[in-house]
């Protein structure tokens, strides 16, 4: 039997020769029941609303769809490269602005290191202070962001673990939905979610630490709330999951089924509704913007990275807490990732352009 290490390197490997071939055979959204390469039509469901900073949504979302269909109608062999890489590349930037929503994680230069090494398939593990690896680790982390020195190593290697984690639940999350076209079920959320706190214990000054098989993966059992926001009464978070999973799988299916499906639009509905449910005692924003994430990548081609500048991090939060506060739908968070998604999109397609002007 393989050792774990070298399982997480094939299974490292499998998934980026796995995520090439998924764009050779139609990129995005191949169809999951299609034998022949089948891409779904980007239609607007109208859900949008103007918003001062951004262009007419109208507008924007049909600059976006043009250029999508520019990349799809590209030969698979000249995508394929600049595809993934232009999504790993976004993972690891979504990692670190998702990170700094939370005020997780280290900074970009330890996050990127990290990040390219287990995308590349290195045995990159959780550690702690017993660990034996903890002094090398810990002059790494150091020798990228000096200001690490003054803090506690525990709270140093908690943050590098919050990296680690994080990149594996998001290769785990993508492989599963976007690779191997897996439903979006309660059972992948949780086991996403459980790689998600591996390593990282929920801190209480006032108790002992919840450890991460206390809460990885479990839905939460304690009342929560952000300001004036209460989420979902506990008891009642198993069968919010539940709606939430299958009237997905049901919206996913009726727009495979039509070959049309407003990617921007599905992928903000469900991700607000996840946070809004906040299903977990810890990780419910980093897993809110998987989820969004991975139904981007899946059926736009992208990954839309969050919360690199402060500016960005507030407008992004303003728009979370009027959602939530105010219940008027997602049309407001659905602009925004909009705008982003639109941003990656013309970034990718300026890319492919580059490669057929030096080819």
């Amino acid at each position: 039997m393989a050792s774990p290490s070298k399982q997480s390197r094939n299974w490292r490997t499998m998934m980026n020769t796995e995520m090439r071939s998924t764009i050779s055979r139609g990129w995005p959204s191949s169809l999951k029941c299609s034998v022949a390469p089948v891409s779904m039509t980007i239609n607007s469901d109208g859900i949008y609303c103007q918003r001062a900073d951004i262009q007419q949504p109208e507008e924007l979302f049909a600059k976006a769809k043009n250029w999508l269909e520019v990349i799809q109608n590209a030969p698979p062999d000249e995508i394929q490269d600049v595809v993934t890489k232009e999504i790993q590349e976004s993972m690891i930037r979504a990692i670190y602005g998702s990170n700094q929503i939370e005020r997780a994680g280290l900074n970009l230069d330890n996050t990127i290191h990290l990040c390219r090494q287990i995308l590349n398939g290195e045995d990159v593990r959780p550690i702690d202070e017993r660990d034996s690896k903890c002094q090398s680790a810990l002059l790494e982390l150091y020798r990228r962001d000096p200001t690490l020195r003054n803090l506690p190593s525990q709270d140093v290697l908690r943050s590098r673990n919050e990296v680690v984690q994080h990149a594996k639940a998001f290769h785990f999350l993508i492989h599963a939905f976007v690779v191997e076209k897996q439903d979006l079920t309660e059972s992948l959320i949780k086991e996403t979610h459980r790689i998600l706190a591996k390593g990282v214990p929920i801190t209480d000054s006032d108790g002992p630490d919840v450890q991460p098989d206390e809460y990885g993966g479990i839905y939460r059992t304690v009342v929560v709330g952000a300001g004036t926001t209460n989420f979902t009464v506990p008891k009642f978070v198993p069968a919010k999951m539940t709606e939430m999973c299958d009237n997905l799988k049901q919206e996913l299916e009726d727009a495979e089924r039509n070959k049309a499906i407003d990617p921007f639009s599905t992928a903000s509905k469900y991700s607000l509704e996840f946070v809004q449910i906040h299903p977990f005692m810890d990780g419910n924003g980093r897993m809110c913007r998987m989820i969004l994430n991975a139904i981007l990548c899946r059926y736009a081609g992208v990954v839309v990275p969050i919360g690199e500048q402060a500016e960005e991090r507030e407008e992004y939060m303003q728009i979370k807490r009027e959602s939530s506060q105010k219940m008027e739908g997602h049309g407001d968070y659905a602009t925004f990732v909009l705008g982003r998604a639109t941003r990656r999109i013309r970034e990718m397609k300026k890319k492919l352009s580059g490669k057929k002007m030096k080819a």
